[in-house]
């Protein structure tokens, strides 16, 4: 079996024949049909609630993505496209922070219609973007002329890794769609390198920009990390025979073509790109570090994958499986790092000598990836990249990069198995890959079976747990170690079966070349696709830990995250409840307590609030959410923003009343609400629209313009934050009240615009307890005026006497320039890829000019 046989698809014969990379027509079509049936078929297997039933995903971070969009959506419809979102933090840019991007994705505009129009299932945009991740993974897989069964395995392990179902699942939705387009790059970032020319730049440039216009821009970085790597690499020396045609020289000049295919991207996705790299510069993702130089270093590695958590890639539950029985040190996780003992066994079963290159390229990037994923625990190789290169610093959650980690792995595992089945093995000896599968297959099933390894996976569960510094119970541990032993037993047979049909495939040419990958297709399809069930159905055999009534704790089973969609917001009645509150409120704000204190649901309604969820907030507000959130309530600072109700999910009692009038919040007894949700009045806040007679400078105020030292003088009560901090001498200046100023009222409170209507007879500041951030004008009867930072966080505008209007505006300079950027990207690229029809039709046109 270690020589090439007659009709085989060897590396000369690719060679000879080049890349296949294409869907063809004719009798190709049926292939390329046949591969997509396959893939339709796993997703209704795999989401047959969503497919079939028209359910969606109910997670946390789902619904909080999903809450603005009602908001948004509204604004919409009156004609104003919403760049500012008001409900969160006091404020912060929608557009920018990429909370809401409606239109922004062109796919978008064919995927929607077909949801609302048509009858599609609410998730059609999910599995349209998983359907087309798995046939581009086919797709580049075809390059090297791999059987129809490997094209299926490939696309269906792309769909199955537990990392992109995890990402569906739990409403990471703009992570996902960026991921599925990361065969389609490198696949075209190959075809560049091939010599393809004008064409597959424009191809490369194109769904490069698509990808970021998708709105997870981490995912684009690393997706770009891989093109270059892979490019460089080819280089200095070729990837596969393919691409050992060119020489040296040329090989470099087409990595410069990929580079530009990268430049064409960005100028696509520049309508993105540039308002959120506007809005990285005032968020947390730009100055939460000292110096105003990224995400914080701490903040940044939160989701670091610990070493010794890198048993999960090869058996799932090796430390943990979900919330409750989860003791590994990233805060918490939902799913594991799988990818399962026979597909890396499969994936250097590619080791051959007209694969070498790629695979070793593949290879060396996932380690450097899986020491990126261990961000703060180690090794410092994430800190010299958070220090050195470019824009790294800009994301957080290093585990995200193991992504890169599950995309070698299919692509060398389809490859893998190609070889095996075209008579190449791994390190030319045909039964080491076997007996290898079978020894292993026994050794797991053997410690399932007889529990042999109970008591040192037990102990290396409170090992992690100690270190992470969780208090871990026995009954937690029981409960693992059953999920553990399950899978056990699970690999090893899945294991022991592989081996054999390898087996058999060394003395049965038949059943090698057209049943083995069948079987192993099956094989990998049990293995992912178990702990994929956990994932998606954590109900059906994951727990969780609940509130036993007593302020204790009880597991009971974990909640189903797949339900019905919710109405639309026409459509949804506004209960008794929430008109109250809708009503009190007002045009203040919340500030909610507990586990609501990380709800977006206000927004549906349109109450503000200074809780509520988004990776990136602006980073002066950061400041005052931690002292809210992280540290004990500040009440004063939360009465300085207009908090007007304090809700939290049941009755205070005396205590916790006692507890908050000592942060400087005396609330009123009775609550309104009922069935968790109350909301209790807080007579001491300030109007959000307040009037200041005195102001101080900057350079005067507490701290001396440190906000650290501003929020804590305030927090504190200090008399000397009594009068308004201004970054500037308003004009016309104020003059002391002898008595109360009119109230201003509010004649708009929009998204993009406070309006605002005032009755004086001296001038004075207005102060709107709202954050400040670049893009914010203020006009006084149309009449644009100087805009004034109130308090180092707020805006305000001096006020001259009489009746007036005063509008606050948002303007997003960056959504125009990027929009200019992006449609002449995408024209470019449309000439490019049409280029070899347009010249074939330019002799067509000379020689209708001679006659």
């Amino acid at each position: 079996m270690t020589k090439r046989r007659t009709g085989s698809r060897g590396a000369d014969q690719v060679a000879a024949a080049g890349p296949a990379f294409r869907l063809p027509g004719g009798p190709g079509l049926w292939r390329w049909l046949a591969v997509g049936a396959c893939f339709l078929v796993t997703l209704g297997l795999l989401y047959p609630e969503a497919m079939f039933e028209g359910r969606i995903f109910g997670s946390a971070d789902a619904a909080n993505a999903d809450a603005f969009r009602v908001a948004g959506d509204r604004s919409l419809a009156e004609g104003d496209y919403p760049l500012w979102n008001p409900y969160l933090f006091a404020g912060m840019p929608s557009f920018g922070s990429l909370a809401y991007v409606r239109f922004l994705y062109p796919p978008s505009l064919i995927l929607g219609p077909l949801h609302e129009n048509l009858g599609f299932p609410p998730l059609t945009w999910l599995l349209a973007h998983l359907f087309g991740g798995a046939l581009g993974m086919a797709w580049l897989l075809s390059r090297w002329r791999l059987p129809l069964a490997v094209l299926v395995i490939g696309g269906v392990l792309w769909l199955l890794l537990p990392k992109v179902v995890a990402w569906g699942v739990h409403g990471h939705g703009s992570k996902l769609g960026a991921a599925m387009y990361l065969p389609w790059l490198v696949g075209w970032a190959l075809r560049v390198l091939d010599g393809g020319g004008a064409r597959a730049v424009g191809m490369m440039g194109l769904l490069l920009g698509l990808q970021l216009l998708r709105g997870h821009v981490q995912i684009t970085y690393y997706s770009l990390l891989l093109m270059g790597w892979l490019a460089l690499w080819n280089a200095m020396q070729p990837l596969d025979e393919i691409l050992a045609r060119a020489r040296t020289a040329v090989r470099w000049r087409r990595l410069g073509l990929v580079l530009g295919g990268m430049v064409l991207g960005f100028a696509i996705g520049a309508l993105l790109l540039l308002p959120a790299q506007d809005y990285a510069r005032i968020s947390t993702r730009g100055q939460d570090a000292a110096g105003g130089g990224g995400v914080g270093l701490d903040y940044a590695t939160g989701w670091s994958l610990a070493p010794a958590e890198l048993g999960t890639f090869i058996l799932p539950v090796a430390a943990g499986f979900g919330k409750a029985t989860y003791q590994g040190l990233m805060p918490f996780t939902d799913y594991p790092n799988y990818l399962g003992i026979l597909l890396l066994l499969l994936a250097m079963a590619g080791w051959w000598r007209g694969g070498r290159g790629l695979t070793l390229a593949l290879g060396i990037m996932s380690l450097l990836a899986v020491f990126v994923s261990f961000g703060n625990h180690g090794f410092g190789l994430y800190e010299l990249l958070y220090r050195f290169l470019p824009f790294f610093n800009k994301f957080r959650v290093p585990s995200m990069a193991l992504i890169l980690v599950g995309f070698a792995a299919v692509v060398l595992g389809g490859r893998g198995i190609g070889a095996w089945l075209d008579g190449q093995v791994p390190w030319g000896r045909p039964r080491v890959l076997p007996a290898l599968l079978g020894i292993l297959g026994i050794l797991v099933l053997m410690a399932g079976a007889t529990s042999l390894a109970r008591g040192g996976y037990v102990e290396h569960l409170r090992g992690l747990a100690t270190e992470a510094g969780r208090p871990v119970a026995d009954v937690l541990l029981d409960e693992a170690w059953l999920l553990h032993r399950t899978s056990l037993i699970r690999i090893g047979l899945i294991l022991l079966v592989a081996s054999s049909a390898l087996w058999f495939s060394l003395q049965h040419e038949g059943f090698r070349r057209h049943g083995l990958a069948w079987v192993l297709l099956g094989l990998l399809a049990m293995d992912l696709g178990q702990v994929d069930r956990l994932i998606v159905h954590p109900e059906k055999g994951l727990l969780t830990v609940a509130n036993d009534g007593s302020r204790g704790s009880r597991l009971v089973p974990a909640r189903g995250l797949i339900g019905p969609p919710p109405p639309v917001a026409e459509a949804r009645s506004v209960t008794t409840a929430e008109r109250a509150l809708q009503k009190a409120v007002g045009h203040e704000r919340i500030w909610p307590l507990g586990n609501l204190g990380g709800s977006n649901a206000w927004m549906e309604l349109g109450v503000r609030s200074v809780g509520g969820y988004h990776a990136a907030k602006l980073a002066g507000y950061e400041q005052v959410r931690r002292r809210l959130y992280d540290e004990e309530p500040a009440g004063r600072l939360a009465s300085w923003l207009g908090v007007s109700h304090v809700v939290f999910n049941t009755t205070f009692r005396e205590a916790e009343f006692a507890y908050l009038e000592n942060a400087g919040l005396v609330l009123d007894r009775t609550p309104l609400g009922a069935k968790g949700t109350y909301f209790y009045r807080n007579p001491g806040a300030l109007p959000r629209a307040r009037w200041a007679t005195v102001w101080r400078p900057v350079a005067e105020a507490p701290g001396g313009g440190d906000l650290g030292l501003f929020l804590n003088a305030l927090q504190a009560g200090d008399p000397a934050v009594t009068p308004v901090t201004l970054d500037r001498a308003p004009e016309p200046a104020p003059h002391a009240a002898g008595s109360p100023l009119p109230a201003p009222v509010f004649r708009k409170d929009g998204l993009n615009e406070v309006i605002l209507t005032t009755a004086l007879d001296q001038p004075a500041v207005l102060v709107l307890a709202d954050m400040m951030a670049p893009g914010w004008q203020v006009s006084i009867d149309g009449v644009p005026r100087t805009l004034l930072t109130a308090d180092l966080l707020l805006r305000a505008v001096a006020v001259p006497a009489g009746n007036h209007e005063v509008s606050f505006v948002y303007r997003d300079s960056a959504v125009r320039r990027g929009l200019v950027l992006s449609v002449a990207g995408g024209v470019l690229a449309v000439v490019l890829i049409l280029s070899p029809i347009l010249r074939r039709l330019r002799p067509v046109r000379n020689q209708g000019a001679e006659a």
